[in-house]
């Protein structure tokens, strides 16, 4: 078999996008790396990272976890921008306990490397931090 390649123009609705185990899958895992990078830099932030050093990389057990379960909606705004809103699990350390938050995430979906790879172009991110469930109960 003989490698090709395909261009493709296309235009997807709120519904495709929720209803396809394809597109929502991919738009998750791209959305938990943008969740990923804004956890890491809040984490260097409190560790004094910035000053000494990471203790961690993103590939230990201590690093940060995000794993986005479910996207709620998916608009669209007049500048041809996608906003995603959904729901996030986060977990900074180990130590920590998972906390689920809502988040929003307005951006642009791009490609680089000739359409090899699909990413967020100028996210801008919107958490809703919510109090872990467990300290509610004390």
């Amino acid at each position: 078999m003989e490698p090709f390649t395909m261009t493709l123009k296309c235009s997807f609705t709120t519904e495709d996008m929720l209803e396809s185990a394809l597109l929502d899958d991919g738009l998750r895992r791209l959305v938990a790396r943008a969740l990923r990078r804004r956890v890491r830099s809040l984490r260097d932030l409190l560790d004094g990272a910035v000053l000494s050093g990471r203790t961690w990389n993103t590939a230990s057990k201590q690093a940060p976890v995000v794993e986005v379960p479910k996207l709620l909606n998916i608009e669209f705004d007049t500048k041809n921008r996608i906003i995603i809103t959904g729901r996030a699990k986060i977990r900074t350390s180990p130590d920590q306990p998972f906390v689920e938050n809502s988040f929003k995430l307005r951006t642009r979906l791009g490609t680089r490397e000739d359409g090899r790879f699909i990413r967020l172009e100028e996210p801008e991110l919107a958490l809703v931090l919510e109090c872990p469930k467990a300290w509610e109960r004390k």
